[in-house]
């Protein structure tokens, strides 16, 4: 099993996300947590367990609900997720 990391920019992106949807919707910030840890444990063990980004083949996109997604890059023995974000915003994963 790999391990999983998070870059600072994707750990302050999520953090800001949760605090976002908390503001809102205390269940969908806990509903947002619960598929992530679900994403993370499925990426310890299945490293291609989402598809290469488009734009940016070199990293994997992960839709993790229809508005919030990942991106992550396959290491040797880890995975670095680089960022996290809403899809609705202007970045060069979207």
């Amino acid at each position: 099993m790999v391990t999983v990391q998070f870059t600072q920019t994707a750990e302050d992106d999520y953090l800001a996300l949760i605090d976002y949807l908390s503001r809102r919707s205390i269940d969908d910030a806990i509903a947002l947590d619960q598929k992530m840890d679900t994403l993370v444990e499925n990426l310890k063990k299945y490293k291609h367990f989402c598809p290469p980004s488009r734009q940016f083949p070199k990293f994997r996109k992960c839709v993790i609900t229809p508005s919030i997604s990942l991106i992550y890059e396959i290491g040797k023995s880890s995975i670095t997720i680089i960022s996290i974000f809403d899809n609705r915003s202007n970045t060069p994963f979207t």
